[in-house]
C-alpha cells in the first residue's frame, strides 16, 4: 500500500534533516578528536636494528616526549630494505598521530641509491621536528695496526686486499660518509652492509670488520673503554668527550659530516595535531636531562621548525644525490 504524500514529504523531511544533523557532527567530533590527541599510546618506528644512534636518540626523546603527551610512545625497530620497510609503514599509515618515524640520513640518500624507493621523502611525510646532530668518526678494532689517521690510510692504500668496513646498510650515514672517505683519501675499503647500527656496531667489535665511520652516538662508549680505537672526529673541533681524538681537518683530511636525527608523520596530519607534537618536540629539547643524555652520547640538540626542516631534507636529498653520482654508486 503506497503512503500519502504528505507522509512522504514529511518523511524526506526528517530524512534530510537527520542527514544534516549527522553532517553536522563530523567536524565537531574530528575536531574533538584532534582537541584530545593523543587518546592511546603513540608508535615511534626506528627502521633499523637496536642499538644504533636512530635507536639510542628514539629512545632518549620518546620517553621524554611521551610523558608530556600524557601517552607511552612505544619504540618499534622495524629493520630491513635500507631502513626503507619502516619508513614505508609509516609512510602508508593512517595521518592521525599515533604512528611516527624517527629518520635520518638515509631517507634522503635512498632516493638515489635505488632504483625503486616505495615512498617520497619530500611528498609522503609531514616534517615535525629536527632532533638532532653528531659527528661522525673513524673507529677501527684495536687490532688494527693503525695508532692515527695517517697510518689507517697507508694502510688502506698498500693493502692486498681492501679494508672491510662496517655500514648500518646500503644508503646509511655510516656508508655514504665512507664513500666520502675514501674519495677524500685514496683509502681502498670494502662495504660490508649490516642490518642497522647494532649488528655493525658488534662485527666491528668482534673484528669481523676493521673499520666503521658512524655518528658517535652508537660508538662513544666502546671507545672509551678502550673496545674501538677512534683515529679522527669529522668535525670543526675536537669533541669534549673524546679530547684526545683529533679532528680529520688537523691530520690533512678536508671533511666535516655527520649523521642528522628528526621526526615525521605520514603525510596529511592534521595542522593542530602536527603543531602539539611540534611544540612538544621544542620543549623535550630544551629539557636539561635530555639535553645531558644527548650529549653523553655525542649528540647535540638541533631543533628545527617543521617549514625549515622540510627545507632541510629537500637540500639533503640533492647533496646526497651528488655523492652518489660522484661516487659512481648504482642504484640497487
Amino acid at each position: 500500500m503506497s503512503l500519502p504524500s504528505s507522509l512522504r514529504r514529511r518523511q524526506a523531511v526528517v530524512a534530510l534533516a537527520a542527514a544534516g544533523a549527522l553532517a553536522g557532527l563530523s567536524l565537531p567530533l574530528t575536531a574533538q578528536a584532534q582537541a584530545a590527541y593523543p587518546s592511546r599510546p603513540i608508535k615511534l618506528v626506528v627502521p633499523f636494528a637496536p642499538g644504533g644512534g636512530v635507536d639510542l636518540i628514539a629512545r632518549v626523546v620518546g620517553q621524554k616526549l611521551g610523558e608530556r603527551l600524557g601517552q607511552s610512545i612505544v619504540v618499534e625497530n622495524k629493520a630491513g630494505a635500507s631502513s626503507m620497510l619502516g619508513t614505508d609503514q609509516v609512510a602508508k599509515s593512517p595521518a592521525d598521530g599515533y604512528t611516527l618515524l624517527m629518520t635520518s640520513t638515509s631517507i634522503t640518500a635512498n632516493q638515489s641509491l635505488f632504483k625503486k624507493v616505495p615512498y617520497d621523502a619530500r611528498k609522503d611525510f609531514t616534517p615535525i621536528g629536527m632532533v638532532a646532530n653528531a659527528p661522525a668518526i673513524v673507529a677501527v678494532h684495536p687490532g688494527v695496526a693503525a695508532r692515527n689517521l695517517q697510518q689507517f690510510i697507508a694502510l688502506a692504500r698498500s693493502a692486498k686486499d681492501p679494508v672491510p668496513y662496517a655500514s648500518f646498510g646500503i644508503g646509511s650515514a655510516p656508508h655514504l660518509v665512507t664513500e666520502l672517505f675514501e674519495a677524500a683519501t685514496g683509502a681502498k675499503l670494502l662495504h660490508i652492509p649490516y642490518k642497522g647500527g647494532g649488528p655493525a656496531v658488534l662485527a666491528t667489535l668482534a673484528g669481523e670488520t676493521s673499520v666503521i665511520i658512524p655518528s658517535m652516538v652508537p660508538v662513544l662508549q666502546h671507545i672509551k673503554d678502550g673496545k674501538l680505537r677512534g683515529l679522527g672526529i669529522a668535525s670543526e673541533k675536537r669533541h669534549p668527550l673524546l679530547p684526545d681524538v683529533p679532528t680529520l681537518r688537523e691530520q690533512g683530511v678536508a671533511m666535516e659530516t655527520g649523521t642528522w636525527f628528526g621526526i615525521l608523520a605520514p603525510a596529511g596530519l592534521p595542522p593542530a595535531i602536527a603543531q602539539r607534537l611540534t611544540t612538544e618536540l621544542n620543549e623535550v629539547l630544551k629539557d636539561k636531562d635530555v639535553l645531558a643524555k644527548l650529549i653523553s652520547e655525542g649528540a647535540e640538540t638541533t631543533p628545527m621548525d617543521p617549514r625549515t626542516f622540510g627545507a632541510f631534507i629537500e637540500s639533503e636529498t640533492k647533496r646526497w644525490r651528488d655523492v652518489v653520482t660522484k661516487a659512481g654508486i648504482q642504484p640497487e
